[in-house]
């Protein structure tokens, strides 16, 4: 699985992953993608494509077929839906906020597991989303939509996944 002369290592491989619509049309057709650990990957192309398509088989949101999709060498069929998702965070096209403040929204996830964010924690999830220290009290109401969108990742960054996928 390790790429030859040093390249970095495979993190995500898609093998042969096909999708058929309900209609009968083809949204995928033998996909093949080795994604480098550490790399930044965008998918392109023209609406209903399958980009949001091959996303979704990520994280198990549509469930590909075995032995397409594998994670550090791993078929992801094989993995518990809630550790994958774990490791492999979603953000969506358009952001869903929970009740309660922007700091509320970010700390979400890391309480799931029993983890409490410092305000300092907090504060730097804020800078890496680019928003200042004046969102921490702020409510999802009070945001533009782009700022929810950062609010958004914050929040996907504060559970720590080993791969972040986003629609755009």
């Amino acid at each position: 699985m390790n790429d030859i002369k040093g390249a970095a290592e495979t993190k995500i491989e898609i093998r042969g992953l096909n999708k058929v619509s309900d209609k009968g049309d083809s949204i995928l057709k033998s996909v093949r993608v080795d994604i480098p650990r550490g790399v930044i990957m965008g998918i392109i192309g023209p609406s209903g494509s399958g980009k949001s398509t091959i996303l979704r088989a990520l994280n198990r949101l549509w469930e590909p077929p075995k032995n397409t999709v594998f994670l550090d060498g791993t078929d992801i069929c094989d993995l518990d839906v809630l550790c994958l998702r774990r490791k492999v965070g979603m953000l969506f096209q358009l952001p869903v906020l929970f009740e309660g403040t922007v700091a509320d929204n970010i700390r979400y996830g890391p309480k799931l597991k029993g983890k409490k964010l410092s305000d300092n924690e907090v504060y730097k999830l804020l800078t890496l989303a680019d928003l200042d220290s004046s969102f921490f009290y702020k409510s999802g109401g009070e945001l533009s939509v782009g700022q929810a969108q950062r609010v958004a990742l914050a929040r996907t960054l504060a559970n720590e996944p080993e791969v972040t996928e986003t629609q755009i």
